[in-house]
């Protein structure tokens, strides 16, 4: 049961990773970007030199979606991890089947 919770906790964290769409706000605001994945500190570093408040609480907000879909993601390998160990404990898919 765990692997399958594992499963939809990875969902959820690439949902996240979906709603991220930083380099594609500022890329409309024309500033340009090279990566499309913006790690944190360039995203911070381009709200300093903004002056439209909707553009950087957008910004934030993307952060905040970066940092969920790390959390998320991490919660996922160790449900999945505690998944494994405990079906070599105590099977239980085998008798699904």
């Amino acid at each position: 049961m765990l692997m399958v919770v594992a499963v939809y906790v990875y969902i959820i964290a690439i949902i996240l990773r979906l709603l991220d769409n930083s380099a594609a706000l500022l890329i409309r605001h024309g500033i340009s970007v090279s990566p499309f994945y913006l790690k944190p500190p360039i995203i911070l570093a381009q709200i300093e030199n903004l002056k439209d408040e909707k553009l950087i609480w957008k910004l934030r907000r993307n952060l905040w979606y970066q940092k969920l879909h790390i959390a998320f993601t991490a919660l996922a390998i160790l449900t999945l991890i505690v998944g494994i160990i405990y079906e070599i404990y105590n099977p239980y898919i085998i008798y699904l089947m």
